[in-house]
């Protein structure tokens, strides 16, 4: 695998030189964990962040009942696990491999050493803390919508935004990504996700069958906008 080539399209690394890429390869290099693998737990250290080279990852944490609770799903390029910058400094939440991912682990010292001498990172390191911040946002707006149908679509509409930038109408959806996962994002159970999940695809606002599931992101946009709800972008 050339993993220079690889790495060329991480969000972090966007606009640095070769070299500069070159040295986060050699001071983070990478690792791999097999589906179903945790990366790290809840109440670990917060001393590193992960950035992810292949794979889909999912951060969750368990409720005092038992429950799972999905906080984020990760797909490549994007960075994770980078609680130790602020004054919490335990993990709140576990992550977990849905594939086989190769993750990139840099320590805080490392981190910070590099981006004192290469600034490009600093800034976009800020970038993605501002992007995570907005699809917060954006995630919240959606789970404040009381018909589950909306709240569902929000999600979705949230994951193709996201992740959409080769096709302007459709987005497929990571296999690994169950309905499962996808009903603990929306805050409903399984079997009302699978419903509407059905009844979407007969309206062509998704696409795929069985555990394939892809994404019409304009006719979500337009479903959404249709019943008066506002689409933040």
């Amino acid at each position: 695998m050339d993993e220079l080539w690889n790495m060329r399209g991480l969000n972090l690394l966007t606009g640095l030189s070769e070299d500069a890429v070159e040295e986060v390869l050699r001071l983070a290099p990478p690792r791999s964990y097999r589906k179903g693998e945790y990366i790290f737990f809840a109440g670990d250290a917060a001393d590193a962040l992960y950035i992810l080279e292949l794979g889909t990852v999912k951060v969750s944490y368990v409720t005092l009942n038992g429950d799972e609770k999905v906080l984020n799903i990760f797909r490549p390029g994007d960075i994770f696990g980078e609680l130790f910058l602020g004054k919490y400094r335990q993990r709140v939440g576990e992550a977990q491999a849905l594939d086989d991912v190769i993750v990139c682990k840099m320590s805080e010292e490392t981190f910070l050493a590099l981006t004192q001498r290469v600034p490009q990172i600093a800034l976009n390191f800020i970038r993605h803390l501002a992007d995570s911040q907005r699809e917060t946002l954006a995630r919240t707006h959606a789970l404040m919508r009381a018909d589950a149908k909306y709240r569902l679509s929000g999600i979705l509409l949230s994951m193709a935004r996201r992740y959409c930038c080769t096709d302007p109408e459709w987005f497929e959806l990571p296999a690994s990504l169950t309905q499962e996962d996808i009903a603990n994002m929306a805050g409903l159970n399984r079997s009302t996700v699978s419903s509407l999940i059905n009844d979407l695809r007969r309206d062509g606002v998704l696409g795929g069958t069985g555990r394939s599931l892809s994404v019409n992101r304009a006719a979500i946009e337009a479903l959404l906008e249709e019943a008066g709800l506002e689409v933040l972008e």
